[in-house]
């Protein structure tokens, strides 16, 4: 693998950020998050359109061969950034919309893939779109899934941490991107065969396990300690899809942040099922980070060299 396809170091912002736009009207979201984090982290933005198959070919004799829907969409792309002071290029390219997402990622080295939800404004699994299921469950790098305005920073961000190793590349990765932000680590637990013993019994127990785990997982995190002091812990019990849902609610969370990891052994690039819940229901953007772990198998997927 080229060092231009490495991951970005932990010291480092994202140098090539991607963003993949099916130019529909709910996607101008993604598209002004997208130009306002390569302003701030003075990042290369490319902006992708796929056509897919059976969308309009040719054209008149002047458009040179290209379509009209081509020339619409580079149009599209270029107002975007028109008068931003961001080093931009516009990409088009042709056939299914997941695979040259994926496949343009990877050829231009993109530290971070932004992108919107389905044209439906409802939040369903079904309507969170097929594109973007497929880039969140193959995508090698880090996809931002943007549902809100860009109206400003990330002032809030939620870490939802179950104190794995993904939770931890996760955590990593919001507190180097967002330095500025406010950042909360929020873990749920439940307490096991709690329909058989006594919950209110033996939870105090289990709250200072989680604890105990917390401050480990803390003190083992490859972070500067001022780093590792932004983040404000929250211990609840509960479900971790209905807990960091009612938080994000209350709190007016600007972003959730999740890590996601493959199937034990093998590692079948499967997203977490809470991290995966957390996706379709929360109302505020999501950061999805790949566990590191997970690339291997990853590579050998897709056909990468490792």
């Amino acid at each position: 693998m080229s060092d231009r396809n490495q991951a970005v170091g932990p010291g480092t912002m994202p140098r090539r950020i991607l963003l993949a736009t099916d130019l529909s009207c709910r996607c101008d979201r993604a598209q002004d998050r997208a130009v306002w984090l390569a302003e701030r982290w003075g990042a290369t933005l490319h902006l992708l359109h796929v056509l897919e198959h059976g969308q309009e070919e040719g054209g008149s004799s002047w458009q040179r061969g290209r379509s009209a829907r081509e020339l619409l969409a580079e149009r599209q792309l270029r107002a975007t950034i028109q008068d931003r002071a961001v080093e931009a290029e516009v990409v088009l390219r042709r056939g299914s919309a997941a695979d040259e997402i994926l496949q343009a990622a990877e050829e231009l080295g993109s530290d971070l893939i932004v992108t919107g939800i389905a044209r439906d404004e409802t939040l369903t699994r079904a309507l969170l779109g097929t594109t973007v299921d497929r880039l969140i469950h193959r995508a090698r790098m880090p996809v931002l899934v943007v549902k809100n305005r860009a109206g400003r920073a990330y002032d809030h961000v939620v870490l939802a941490s179950d104190f794995s190793p993904s939770s931890a590349q996760a955590a990593q990765q919001a507190l180097r991107l967002f330095p500025d932000a406010r950042m909360t680590l929020l873990h749920a637990y439940r307490v096991p065969f709690e329909g058989f013993i006594s919950k209110e019994a033996n939870r105090g127990e289990i709250q200072g396990e989680a604890e105990r785990q917390c401050a480990a997982f803390l003190a083992a995190m490859p972070v500067a300690k001022e780093q590792r002091d932004r983040l404000e812990c929250l211990i609840e019990y509960g479900s971790p899809d209905e807990l960091v849902g009612t938080y994000v609610w209350d709190k007016e969370v600007d972003l959730a942040v999740v890590g996601t990891h493959g199937s034990s052994g093998a590692f079948d690039i499967l997203i977490g099922s809470t991290a995966e819940r957390l996706l379709e229901t929360l109302p505020c953007d999501v950061l999805v980070v790949r566990e590191p772990r997970s690339l291997p198998a990853l590579r050998a997927t897709r056909g990468a060299p490792a």
